[in-house]
This record gives C-alpha cells, structure tokens and sequence, in this order.
C-alpha cells in the first residue's frame, strides 16, 4: 500500500511536469517523461500513467529540432495513448489528452482530426448523461477543439454549427 501511495505521489508530480510542458516547458517535458518511464515499468496496465507518458513522448517529439525526430516521436505518443484508451476506453483525462492532441496535429501527416472527433464526442455524449462529468470550462475547450477538429477533416459545417453551440452558451 506504501508504494502505491509513492506512485500516487510521482504520478501527480509527473502531471504538474507534463503540464508545465504542454505549455512550453522542455525541461519539464523530460522531467516527466522520465519520472512516467519508471513508473510505467512498475505499472504496465495502468492506463492513466500510460496516457500521460505518451502525451510526454509528443511534446518531446514537438521539442525537437530534428523534423524526422518530430513525426516519428509524434506517432509513437499517439500509438501509445491509443493503447492507453485500449486498457481503459472510459477515461476522461486520457480522451482529453488524446483528442488535445490529436487536434493539434497536422492534418496531412497525421490523419488524426477524427480520432479527435471520436474524443471530444465521447466527452460531450457522457456530460449528457452526467452533468457533472465536465466542468464548464472544460466544455468550452471541448467544443472549441472540437470545432477545430471538424475544419481540419474538410467538414465546416459541422465545425461552424459545433461554433454557434459555444457561442449560445457564452451569450
């Protein structure tokens, strides 16, 4: 039970890496990609560890100079976070993770925009059933992801009419 509160404890610390690197931190990125690394080798089947270590393999792909490097390490995050919705298709924060993403990345190399689509749905059909399962913030960033993830698939009017439901929300 100690150990798992430890891995409890690096895990959230291995988060407040992987999100100071989303927002630009390289350092951080590896920080956390090596602190997620040792983790997942104590943890193989644990979905969320496994999300997050392949978010961090993108951002390190996304920090790196060399072009090859970049799409090789954005695919290898993307197929280990598809593994990770394999161990657990129900997660919230691994679907986030995914479509964030999947949403950001270019269209003609990756193919991910309906990947992203199948995410933010999925969000916004369990918010349906359970209006507490996302916070209004959340929703708002799902929508607009969401939209964006539409434009990037040729398919604007669903992009446009996913827009007029945001902005009937903000009004």
């Amino acid at each position: 039970m100690a150990d798992q509160s430890v891995n409890m404890k690096q895990l959230e610390e291995a988060k407040a890496l992987h999100n100071k690197g989303v927002d630009g931190d390289k350092k951080a990125v590896k920080k956390a990609n090596k602190m997620l690394l040792k983790l997942r080798e104590a943890s193989p089947d644990n979905a969320i560890i496994e999300g997050y270590y392949g978010s961090t393999i993108v951002l390190s792909g996304r920090d790196s100079v060399k072009i090859l490097e970049r799409v090789d390490k954005a695919q290898e995050g993307l197929d280990i976070l598809n593994h990770a919705i394999a161990l657990d298709p129900n997660n919230k924060e691994i679907r986030l993770l995914r479509g964030n993403i999947c949403v950001r990345l270019p269209e003609s190399f990756f193919q991910s925009s309906e990947t992203a689509i199948e995410d933010f749905t999925f969000l916004l059909n369990h918010y349906k059933e359970d209006s507490n399962y996302l916070t209004l913030m959340q929703i708002r960033e799902v929508l607009r992801n969401l939209s964006e993830a539409y434009k990037n698939a040729g398919k604007p009017d669903k992009a446009n009419a996913v827009l007029n439901r945001l902005n009937q929300m903000e009004s």
